[in-house]
């Protein structure tokens, strides 16, 4: 399937101190990230619609090598770019991307899970939603350009969509609906762009929702509790350990429950999602040796979190270990693995206690599990 995508930029950026996408958010301007999205997504065509300051959108268009569409309505509103990106699009694509310039952290993951979802209903205008918010940008199959085209831009886009089959697709991003409306969301974006591998609590919930098995779900966000009340006490102590990441790989350790080597499959995974550090913190959490400098960081913790629990409940992790051995105590060839393991992960609860001078379990229960 082709698919191509329009970037709108024809606003007058009126709640905002400059113009938007000019607005350097990084390295980049909104534009760019916009457009390195797209690219990234293996999205085929980009369109880009202009209005206001349109020879300097121009420019940074030529700049970055896109196709640039000038919409000389655009005072009309932003439904008269769409129609002149619409326009400009061309025949032979299945659906087309729309996305305005001022919603630029969309993951490309997201991308992805929206050209899934249309893989399986052609017909039907793909939203992603975040927790239950519709966000940006659709995903609208070609068959409606008539449509839009033919509009008397009554209710604007929503008002036409509205008259069409949406399917709403859950999506654990929540750029979706973040924009740079105002110099306050700008900085809210800045502060979340050097993150974007990290997901936040909210989205760590939302990816435990859709993709960690729900027979374990309960499980994860325990040892999420439990690793952020280890990094807590540790950070207490002189460290400055990442309490996202440590949340994080908490929920999304068994991600791949039920699955060969599921640790270092949920990392592979989670590479995918474009969530590298999370993957390195989870991909050994079954078996963790001991750092040989004794200094725990996220992945030890997470490992550890893990084995004090039982399910849902706080469990000695030398009790833990000791009824797998009694559970596998006829099968000669696991026994020393397991003994290998609660090597490792008692000597991870000695260094913990050791640098918080306090129990394991006490250090939990105290933290409210």
């Amino acid at each position: 399937m082709k698919f191509g995508a329009i970037i709108l930029t024809a606003g007058l950026s009126s709640r905002m101190d400059g113009f938007k996408p000019l607005l350097r958010l990084g390295k980049y301007s909104l534009l760019e990230h916009c457009a390195r999205l797209f690219r990234q997504s293996g999205i085929d065509r980009i369109l880009v619609v202009s209005g206001h300051r349109a020879e300097e959108v121009a420019a940074e268009a030529r700049q970055l090598d896109l196709i640039l569409v000038h919409n000389p309505r655009h005072a009309e509103g932003m439904f008269s770019s769409v129609q002149a990106g619409v326009q400009a699009l061309g025949d032979g694509w299945d659906g087309f991307f729309l996305l305005p310039v001022d919603i630029p952290l969309v993951r490309p993951a997201t991308i992805r899970r929206l050209l899934g979802a249309f893989a399986a209903a052609r017909e039907q205008v793909i939203i992603p939603c975040f927790a239950g918010e519709r966000g940006h940008p659709p995903l609208i199959p070609a068959a409606l350009i008539r449509d839009i085209l033919a509009h008397d831009g009554s209710g604007g886009l929503q008002g036409l969509l509205a008259k069409h089959r949406c399917q709403d697709v859950a999506v654990w991003d929540r750029n979706v609906l973040h924009d740079a409306d105002t110099p306050d969301h700008l900085a809210t974006l800045a502060a979340r762009l050097p993150r974007l591998a990290i997901p936040d609590p909210a989205e760590g919930e939302e990816l435990t929702r859709l993709l960690v098995p729900p027979k374990v779900q309960d499980h994860a966000r325990q040892v999420a509790r439990a690793a952020m009340v280890l990094g807590q006490a540790l950070n207490q102590h002189g460290r400055a350990l990442d309490l996202e990441l440590l949340f994080a790989g908490g929920l999304l350790h068994d991600l791949a429950k039920g699955q060969s080597d599921h640790g270092r499959r949920a990392a592979e995974l989670l590479t995918g999602l474009g969530l590298t550090p999370v993957a390195a913190t989870v991909a050994e959490h079954v078996d963790l040796p001991p750092p040989d400098d004794g200094v725990l960081h996220e992945r030890h913790l997470v490992c550890l979190a893990d084995k004090a629990l039982r399910g849902s409940s706080l469990i000695e992790p030398r009790e833990r270990y000791q009824l797998r051995l009694r559970q596998f105590s006829h099968n000669p060839l696991a026994l020393p693995m397991i003994r290998r393991r609660r090597e490792h992960g008692l000597a991870l609860q000695r260094l913990c206690e050791a640098a918080c001078g306090r129990p394991l379990l006490e250090l939990l229960r105290e933290g409210g599990l």
